[in-house]
This record gives C-alpha cells, sequence and structure tokens, in this order.
C-alpha cells in the first residue's frame, strides 16, 4: 500500500493544504528520513503499554505509523531514559508530531518566501525540513535543548540534503546571534511567552505555539510583534508536549487539618464540559492542575496549585453533602475552579478563538474578544 499517498489524500480532505506551499512542501519532504527505526506510537497495548514499531521487524506496520495522518510517532521518552527496545510505559518527551497539526499550524504562520525563521524545538528535523522547502535553508534557524535529539537531526536533515543554521540550547531564550526573526515557531507547548521571543522577532513579525495551561494544554496561540509588544489570539486547539523548561511542576507539600464542606454544583458539570471550557478556566487558574482517582462511588477529582501547598478534593457521589469538599492550604481551588466555571457560562462559553493574549514589559495577560477586557477571576 501506498501510505503516503493515503496521507496526502487525507490532509487534503481535510483541508490543511491552505496556502500550494504545504502540499509543495509535504512531497518534497520524505517523513521516513525523519522517523526511527524503533519508536513508539500513542496507543495502549493489552498490557497498557505504549506500542512499540520496529521497523526491522514489520517495515509495512512502522510505515502505516509514519504516515498516519492523524497521529504523532514517539521517539522519546522520559527524556531519553526510557530505551527504544520495546513497548514502554513512560513521559513522552519527543515525537514526530502527525501531519495533519503540522501543517494545520504551518498554515497559521504566514510565511512569505523571503522570511528568516526561528524553529523552537528541532527534534528529529522533520518541521525544519518544511521550513526549508519554504524559505530557503540559509533562512532557518533551528534551537534543540536535546543534546541526543540535537544530533539526530542534524544528522537527518543533512543526509536529506538540507542545512540549516542549527543550535543546541534552551530554546526559551532563542538565538539572539541570529535575530531578528520574522517568524518564531515552536514546536511544544508553554505557558509563558518567553520575553527573548518577543526582543527577537522584527516589527510586525509573528510567534506562532503551542499553549496551555497546568489545567488544560489544548492552545494555539498567534502574537503579531509591534513595538516591543506581542499581541494576538489563539487560531485553534493544539495538544504538544512541554517544552523543557516550562513543565508544570510536580510537587506536594500539604500541611495542616483539611476544611470540609458542601459542592454548590456537581463536579461532572465544571470537568465534564470539553476541551473548550477546560481551557478557559485554565486561564483563570493557569497553575491548577488536576487529576481523577476511583471508579463508581468511589470517583474523585483532586487539584493541586503550583506549589504544591493547595489541594482540594472533590466526590462526585452525594456532591451536596457536608463533606464532599475538602480543602487543604491557604487557596480554596475548588472554589476558583467553579467561579472560573461560572465566569465562562455567564458570557454563553465563549469559543477558544475568541480568547488572547498580550506579551509587554509588565507581563503577561489574558483577554477576551478585546484586550481591555481581562480574563481575570
Amino acid at each position: 500500500m501506498d501510505h503516503r499517498a493515503v496521507c496526502r489524500g487525507a490532509l487534503e480532505a481535510k483541508g490543511v493544504f491552505r496556502e500550494p506551499w504545504l502540499a509543495r512542501a509535504f512531497d518534497a519532504v520524505d517523513r521516513e528520513d525523519y522517523v526511527p527505526d524503533r519508536a513508539w506510537v500513542p496507543e495502549r497495548d493489552a498490557r497498557g503499554t505504549y506500542r512499540f514499531i520496529d521497523r526491522g521487524v514489520d517495515r509495512e506496520a512502522w510505515r502505516r505509523a509514519v504516515w498516519d495522518p492523524h497521529r504523532s510517532v514517539v521517539t522519546q521518552m522520559d527524556d531519553g531514559k526510557t530505551p527504544p527496545t520495546g513497548p514502554a510505559l513512560g513521559d513522552f518527551s519527543s515525537s514526530v508530531s502527525a501531519p495533519d497539526i503540522v501543517f494545520e499550524k504551518l498554515g497559521h504562520l504566514e510565511l512569505g518566501t523571503g522570511h528568516t525563521v526561528l524553529d523552537v524545538g528541532y527534534g528529529s528535523g522533520c518541521h525544519t525540513a518544511y521550513l526549508c522547502e519554504r524559505v530557503g535553508q540559509a533562512r532557518v534557524t533551528g534551537v534543540e535543548v536535546d543534546h541526543d535529539l540535537a544530533e539526530r537531526g542534524a544528522t537527518n536533515l543533512k543526509r536529506a540534503g538540507f542545512a540549516p543554521h542549527l543550535v543546541c540550547g534552551d530554546g526559551l531564550a532563542g538565538v539572539p546571534e541570529r535575530a531578528p526573526f520574522d517568524r518564531v515557531i515552536s514546536t511544544a507547548s508553554l505557558h509563558a511567552v518567553p520575553s527573548a521571543w518577543v526582543e527577537q522577532v522584527a516589527e510586525g513579525g509573528l510567534i506562532l505555539t503551542p499553549f496551555g495551561t497546568a489545567y488544560e494544554n489544548a492552545g494555539l496561540l498567534r502574537l503579531r510583534v509591534a513595538r516591543g509588544v506581542a499581541r494576538g489570539r489563539f487560531v485553534g486547539s493544539a495538544s504538544y508536549m512541554w517544552l523543557r523548561g516550562q513543565r508544570p511542576p510536580r510537587v506536594l507539600d500539604v500541611a495542616g487539618e483539611c476544611v470540609r464542606r458542601p459542592s454548590p454544583i456537581d463536579p461532572d458539570q465544571v470537568l465534564g464540559g470539553g476541551c473548550a471550557q477546560a481551557f478557559a478556566i485554565g486561564l483563570q487558574v493557569p497553575d491548577a492542575s488536576y487529576s481523577h482517582r476511583g471508579e463508581g462511588n468511589d470517583r474523585k477529582v483532586q487539584f493541586v496549585d503550583g506549589t504544591g501547598t493547595s489541594v482540594a478534593i472533590v466526590r462526585y457521589t452525594d456532591w451536596w453533602a457536608g463533606d464532599a469538599v475538602r480543602v487543604w492550604g491557604p487557596r480554596d481551588l475548588w472554589d476558583e475552579v467553579v467561579r472560573s466555571f461560572t465566569w465562562y457560562q455567564a458570557r454563553r462559553r465563549p469559543d477558544i478563538t475568541r480568547f488572547g493574549v498580550t506579551v509587554d514589559c509588565e507581563g503577561q495577560r489574558f483577554w477576551l474578544d478585546e484586550p481591555d477586557r481581562p480574563v481575570a477571576l
């Protein structure tokens, strides 16, 4: 089977080739040049581990995974601590992203042939190759924080005939010696736009990045830079791994007794409203993360703040009872989440594309529809 042709047809049907250069770049860049022989796909097998693909064992299954139009190929787990030797459990730390979201994202970049581009987190090099096809390799700079990934990506690009300027370093710092850039594009998610990116973008240039909060990592943000201020809206949804320097912390340092009280609302109304609702709530409580535990009558949801000093556990069953909510620490996280939910509902559940971000010398602010309408509790 011609898996590449199947992938191209699916992308055409989905409408992601919004500009002619995108289809040309797809045809020119062979995705197989950038996927290692051994990798994982983000689906679990019967044992609960992530399915492993090995080109040497089953080339057809490997090619089918490489050209899956809607699914990424995981090339690294746990920052390289988990070797690619078989099915595994772990945290994804690098991938060759799914073709549909790659071309969806590139379609928002407004990339002209004369533009200079900074590619943050070049990883395998596949994304960088697409950029080279559009603007030429001399105008592309890539930065990758992981030494092993940086070497592998550089090797892939060289073997495929591309020679962009590549740097192994912290992408959050940009590459000042190559600035200014007309475009900065990130292949990983962040929760705070670095001031270095704003400073290194040319007047009128764009920053395009996946963006999320500890609560919900699901936005694709496009900012235009003018007079040292970056401002723009979310142009859609995107779920990417975190940039390593902005991974939400995992700490728990709770002291003291809990306070018990009823919940004012069924937790399922707050937690079961879908991605757009969760994203809007997260913009108001960006450092709060949540996880579920238990099944049936024992099902609960736990919230933790970024410092790990405030925790709330909410029971789904009999949520109106006096002990349904237990709160530790200085913040009542369930109260904050419920008030954020109420705010979102009262504004008739605005779509993610109505939210925006401003980044200037005073920091980062979220807004709804217009910059003078802040999103805040």
